[in-house]
């Protein structure tokens, strides 16, 4: 089945098409700095249309949107059908940035009356395996029942799709393999799972909790957005904007680029040390909090551009936590071998590291194949 993939992003859309039978990507491309001066594009809706241009003389058999917030009610692929578009609609306070976008491509595809089914699929849709004791936050129920506020994850199409990379490689019984697989990328996010069904993830309501990332803050005090509106006279969209897009990277030394930043920082810059020092801290105490949780893990897992690409970083992560059986060969882990699952583990090490290359837009088809495959038969 040849399936195209729409990733939209608040101010880009990523396609490509996928050949689910082979796994090969037969085109792709990108739809930048949507809605901006200079930009490719006016609007989502214009971007929708460059695309399907593009792929106007190509045969697919399906579309796959990339959503990322399902909330509650979308907790596995969902086709794309008029109760489905009104339901979503309903998410949009909780992913503001991303998922009105998408429902407007989803719905100028619709409205063009394209032949083939349009299938969404959820970043969220991971996470709807985790407990309430993971979920839950210490709000009263009302806040909870009424407004939503839990805990829903995000990056879970790359999580799902590098676990069951790990668990194959790993072979044997995959019921019982404990796992700790990281997304280090602009965003960057940390998940446990067991056999491959999550049981905890660092995000929370929205992308902004858990680790630093390029220009988010990750875990703060929930009273610093008050002191800041209180105390210094910002509002609410100025502490949106400096928590989001002002901090994390960026704000520790001015540079949100993970290889600049580490240039910097052998180069001397105190500023970058300092950045680099509170992202790997914040990285390890998720996973010796995970670790916890699980009893035990089998193998650590690195993915997304950060992960995949920086040796650095994986040895500044992995070296403190030798007392707890990770460690990795320097040889293994500054390889130029770009497999899609390399193993970094050194002699000895009890518990396996890896790197696995994520690769969201086939993880999105084949749920999508499978999905209209069930639907078929």
């Amino acid at each position: 089945m040849n399936v195209l993939v729409f990733n939209v992003g608040s101010t880009t859309l990523k396609y490509a098409l996928i050949d689910t039978r082979s796994g090969d990507k037969l085109t792709q491309g990108l739809v930048d700095r949507i809605g901006q001066v200079g930009g490719d594009a006016v609007d989502h809706l214009v971007a929708a249309n460059l695309a399907l241009a593009i792929h106007g003389a190509l045969t697919f058999d399906a579309i796959g949107h990339r959503v990322v917030q399902g909330g509650t009610r979308f907790t596995s692929p969902t086709l794309v059908t008029d109760q489905s578009r009104r339901e979503l609609a309903a998410l949009d306070d909780l992913a503001p940035l991303h998922n009105p976008p998408a429902r407007a491509v989803i719905d100028r595809i619709s409205e063009q009356a394209v032949r083939v089914p349009q299938v969404m699929v959820f970043d969220t849709a991971y996470f709807s395996s985790l407990p309430p004791k993971s979920y839950r936050y210490a709000v009263p129920e009302s806040i909870h029942i009424d407004h939503g506020v839990r805990r829903y994850g995000a990056h879970g199409t790359s999580h799902r799709f590098v676990t069951d990379e790990a668990l194959h490689h790993l072979a044997g019984d995959r019921s019982s393999r404990r796992l700790i697989s990281l997304h280090l990328g602009g965003g960057a996010s940390i998940t446990a799972s067991i056999g491959g069904i999550a049981l905890e993830t660092s995000m929370g309501m929205t992308p902004l909790e858990g680790l630093v990332m390029a220009t988010r803050c990750g875990d703060i005090d929930a009273s610093v957005p008050l002191h800041l509106i209180r105390n210094v006279g910002m509002s609410a969209a100025d502490v949106d904007r400096l928590l989001n897009k002002q901090s994390g990277l960026l704000g520790m030394c001015g540079e949100p680029d993970m290889r600049r930043v580490l240039e910097r920082r052998r180069c001397g810059d105190p500023s970058a040390t300092l950045a680099i020092d509170v992202y790997v801290h914040r990285i390890l105490k998720y996973i010796g909090g995970y670790m916890a949780i699980l009893g035990g893990l089998d193998a650590i897992v690195f993915t997304a551009g950060v992960g995949e690409h920086s040796a650095e970083i994986r040895e500044l992560v992995t070296t403190p936590l030798a007392h707890l059986g990770i460690r990795i060969d320097a040889e293994l882990n500054h390889s130029a071998d770009r497999a899609t699952v390399r193993e970094l583990s050194a002699p000895g090490a009890t518990v396996r590291t890896l790197v696995v290359a994520t690769n969201e837009e086939l993880a999105i088809a084949n749920q999508v194949a499978r999905l209209i495959s069930n639907h078929q038969h």
